[in-house]
């Protein structure tokens, strides 16, 4: 009986460590991308591997920063010089605390690598010394200041609260919701990085939800190194024509 006690609550605390691991909807992930993917070498199926660059606070514990995110390549179309290239990606599931968490997520914003590295460069450091700040600039927003304090603000960016790109529904953390933003202000929204020759043709956010199409005049390259900010997204129910009046 004692043996059947210790495997029941065993049991309760593994069931109950599932359900923390859910990721809510509106849950804001950044990720940066761990190989290339392009339109022109890609094929439907193969695996799309990222990894969580900032934690992100959950209700109960968190998705550490490391963790490793997989996807796939859903579709491809190649760029044939007449019609446009594009690729339809899908992230699955993300791995930490030693579980596979499955999860589908919109695409907010796209930075390539050197966005993502120039917004951690900063613009502007003061003559004091010791540092007492520095100045960053995020992706997709305005300056943004950090004490120079490892023990209290490593990692840690006070955005300030300019409106410079209000789409995708203003803030991309919005009361009530959580997240972590890592390089990005909460304003970023679009692609940032690649000029002209990439844009978000499908952000997920709808049916098929989860389903993030890319596309490109000629090729889709989207580089190793680049950041995506994702959020979580529920499944939305499919509405047939007896349901719509």
């Amino acid at each position: 009986m004692r043996c059947f006690s210790v495997f029941a609550v065993a049991l309760l605390a593994s069931s109950s460590f599932v359900l923390a691991q859910e990721i809510p909807a509106g849950t804001v992930i950044p990720i940066m991308l761990t190989m290339t993917v392009e339109s022109n070498k890609a094929h439907p199926g193969q695996q799309i591997t990222a990894k969580v660059m900032e934690s992100v606070p959950l209700a109960e514990g968190n998705i550490p920063a490391g963790a490793k995110v997989f996807g796939h390549v859903d579709q491809v179309h190649p760029g044939d010089g007449v019609s446009p290239a594009w690729i339809a990606i899908q992230f699955d599931h993300i791995v930490f605390h030693q579980r596979e968490v499955a999860f589908k997520a919109n695409l907010r914003a796209l930075a390539s690598m050197m966005a993502v590295q120039d917004a951690q460069v900063p613009f502007f450091e003061p003559d004091t010394t010791p540092r007492s700040a520095v100045m960053l600039a995020p992706v997709g927003g305005d300056a943004a200041f950090r004490p120079d304090n490892p023990e209290k603000s490593w990692g840690r960016m006070v955005r300030f609260s300019g409106d410079l790109n209000p789409g995708c529904g203003g803030r991309v953390d919005q009361p009530g919701t959580t997240g972590a933003l890592w390089v990005f202000s909460p304003y970023a929204c679009g692609v940032y990085g690649f000029g002209k020759s990439l844009v978000i043709v499908y952000d997920g956010s709808a049916n098929p939800v989860g389903n993030i199409v890319l596309g490109s005049q000629k090729n889709v390259v989207v580089h190793a190194g680049s950041g995506m900010l994702l959020r979580t997204e529920a499944e939305k129910p499919l509405l047939d024509n007896a349901s719509v009046q």
